[in-house]
């Protein structure tokens, strides 16, 4: 429930709000988004967390920011995980969790955040971040610990909200 000195905060060029535990997903092939696509998760503060191969290797940045790392009119898909509690929780612990990552690297142990990738944090966000107990892979207790997470297998596990295009930097 908003109050009215609460900031309601919309996606770019939309009227989507935008929820704690959302994911970003582009459509960006690169190396650096292991062929396609990049993820990245809301925070409780409305920062978008993510992983990549450039600077500080985790990043916590505010829209403009991550908007920059993107070319102009590039496609950007608002993902929702239908559960908010477990949404809110994965956003908290991404929060606290993003200055571990040290190492950009496919790295296939689950438990591992020093050695990290965009993908990788996001499963461990929801996973850790629910007491692990909770796989986006539809394991409630003991997960595969030692496996590669695709962009493309956690967008089939959210709800496609909407989208917008890079219309900040062009």
């Amino acid at each position: 429930m908003h109050t009215t000195d609460d900031p309601i905060h919309l996606y770019p060029n939309t009227s989507i709000q935008i929820v704690p535990g959302d994911l970003l997903y582009s459509h960006k092939v690169a190396y650096s988004s292991f062929l396609v696509g990049h993820e990245a998760i809301i925070g409780m503060n409305y920062r978008i967390y993510h992983v990549n191969r450039w600077g500080n290797i985790g990043h916590s940045d505010s829209m403009p920011i991550y908007l920059s790392r993107h070319k102009p009119l590039e496609k950007l898909t608002i993902l929702r995980f239908p559960d908010a509690d477990k949404a809110k929780n994965a956003a908290k612990w991404a929060m606290l969790h993003i200055d571990r990552v040290e190492k950009y690297t496919f790295d296939r142990d689950l438990d591992s955040i020093e050695n990290n990738y965009c993908s990788k944090y996001i499963w461990q966000a929801y996973y850790f971040g629910n007491n692990q107990n909770f796989d986006l892979y539809g394991r409630d207790t003991n997960p595969i610990k030692r496996r590669y997470v695709t962009p493309s297998q956690l967008y089939r596990k959210f709800e496609v909200v909407g989208s917008f295009r890079n219309t900040l930097y062009r």
